[in-house]
């Protein structure tokens, strides 16, 4: 499992150091951290990041950038890499993105899990891919501290990012799947305030009932929590596409063998 590093301001932050491969290697501890935005950290966690950091991959659209850009912490350079091109109700966090959601989804559960499992479908193509693959060039440059790439929330783009360096690195498919699922546990406090933001909005437009609220609860926390159904959606995808997730990595992240060799070299020991 990754291990998460616990600093006051920021709950889902996670070193994928000593997550064992199929051979019995293991990623290499502080090379490799995955997080959400970095943004109103107080300063004993910047100094904790900054020590550990030289590289920060924001996957994030520009809006999400502007409207709260990460924190600047000496030593650190920035760089940015969208992984989608627009607002995404539920992935990014723009005003125009909870509108939406707001409006379509929030008395709509299947609804809300089926535009994630969608969302989670696109990561494999397009735009998605050739970003992800920008990522990883990234990876194989030299850095004498760790890379950390983050999203919003760290569960998505973020997520998504995590195990695709995982697959590359030879972790295990079931060791993949639960330390995505372990996401949700950290980012409770997270997703409960979301649900309560858009209960409040909603609230201001009418009085909801009993079973409405329900309803919005539920919607609001398959849109802002995660689901294993994703996860399999993002892995059905990849197979129908390219058949497996070796194909995936070559032909549709763009590595040569000689790329995948040295990720591993790099990445453990």
């Amino acid at each position: 499992m990754s291990t998460r590093i616990e600093l006051e301001t920021l709950a889902n932050t996670r070193d994928l150091g000593g997550m064992f491969v199929s051979d019995g290697r293991r990623i290499r501890k502080g090379r490799l951290i995955r997080s959400g935005q970095l943004v109103g950290i107080s300063s004993s966690d910047k100094a904790i990041l900054s020590s550990l950091v030289d590289t920060v991959v924001d996957f994030r659209t520009p809006e999400e950038i502007k409207d709260q850009p990460d924190d600047s912490m000496d030593g650190v350079k920035h760089i940015s890499i969208p992984i989608v091109e627009s607002f995404t109700a539920g992935v990014s966090r723009e005003e125009q993105s909870d509108e939406e959601l707001i409006s379509n989804l929030a008395f709509r559960p299947e609804a809300a899990r089926e535009y994630m499992r969608t969302m989670y479908r696109k990561f494999v193509t397009g735009f998605c891919t050739t970003r992800y693959s920008k990522f990883l060039k990234i990876l194989l440059e030299d850095h004498e501290k760790a890379v950390l790439w983050h999203c919003s929330a760290g569960k998505d783009r973020a997520g998504i990012g995590a195990v695709i360096i995982e697959e590359i690195l030879g972790v295990p498919r079931e060791s993949i799947i639960a330390d995505y699922n372990r996401t949700r546990e950290f980012l409770s406090p997270y997703t409960e305030g979301y649900v309560s933001f858009v209960k409040s909005e909603l609230g201001k437009l009418r009085k909801l009932s009993e079973e409405e609220t329900a309803v919005v609860e539920e919607s609001m926390r398959s849109l802002f929590g995660l689901e294993g159904s994703y996860l399999e959606a993002y892995y059905e995808e990849v197979r129908k596409q390219f058949g497996s997730y070796e194909a995936f990595i070559r032909e549709g992240l763009g590595l040569s063998a000689d790329q995948i060799q040295q990720l591993r070299d790099k990445y453990l020991e």
